[in-house]
């Protein structure tokens, strides 16, 4: 039987993403999130990643997950909620698998959400590191600059082996300062994009291609410094800045709509 007043988990974060909570249960989630925006914006990309998945799978995406293919079951002594959200990444790999199967198919599975995670903090920390960098540099900030953009993105999908869209974000008050080729993690070469507000802040974003699937965005803060993580089905992602999280993900926003 299930304790009404034990810690808020990650798998009641999944439950609740899925409507599957019990309504005493599901007004404590609320009143978690309502003070946890972290949370809180990990919960709100899982729920925008289902009713995507519902307009393309139609009844099968709203079909649960098996109790004995729950990722917080198969990786329930690694759990931590800071990763919650590449865990919760690896259920929805899971129904997408369902609907080409025609059943739950997840063979291997539990070895490849483990790659995922060890790949993706890999690529946070060396976009951490590129950031850290690159960022306070007056001369020689970036390689290639705003004015050969077009050389730029052709330049970077070659190195990166997929196709790369440089994002305007002007609406977000930013302007490209251009970018450059980094030696990557995992020994893959990646890319950085470096942007400017008006008042001089500088936010970077870190491209890679390699092992991974798509994934919504997982925050996280070192310092003053924060950044989303997140992956297409081309490339990983990650934004980095001194912002809070909510700028950060306004901007994180714009610039997966802008590479659909």
């Amino acid at each position: 039987m299930t304790r009404p007043n034990r810690p808020i988990g990650e798998d009641d974060l999944t439950a609740y993403v899925d409507g599957e909570l019990p309504s005493e249960r599901r007004a404590l989630v609320e009143k978690w999130l309502a003070s946890h925006p972290e949370d809180r914006a990990r919960v709100t990309e899982d729920q925008q990643i289902k009713a995507r998945l519902a307009d393309s799978l139609g009844a099968l995406a709203d079909t649960s997950l098996p109790d004995q293919l729950r990722v917080d079951r198969i990786l329930a002594d690694r759990a931590t909620r800071r990763m919650g959200g590449l865990r919760r990444m690896a259920a929805v790999v899971a129904l997408v698998a369902a609907s080409g199967a025609g059943g739950w198919i997840l063979r291997g599975t539990a070895p490849a959400v483990e790659l995922a995670q060890s790949s993706a903090q890999s690529g946070v920390q060396a976009a951490r590191v590129a950031y850290n960098v690159y960022v306070p540099e007056k001369l020689h900030p970036v390689e290639v600059s705003a004015d050969a953009q077009d050389h730029l993105g052709k330049w970077l999908g070659n190195r990166l082996g997929a196709p790369v869209k440089i994002p305007d974000l002007g609406a977000q008050g930013l302007t490209l300062l251009g970018g450059r080729l980094l030696p990557g993690s995992d020994g893959l070469p990646a890319g950085q994009l470096m942007y400017e507000t008006t008042d001089g802040q500088r936010v970077t974003l870190y491209l890679q291609g390699g092992f991974g699937e798509e994934t919504s965005f997982v925050f996280s803060r070192e310092n003053d410094v924060g950044a989303f993580a997140w992956r297409s089905p081309d490339l990983a992602y990650v934004l980095t800045g001194a912002m809070t999280q909510d700028e950060l993900l306004n901007i994180a926003h714009a610039i997966q709509q802008w590479t659909l």
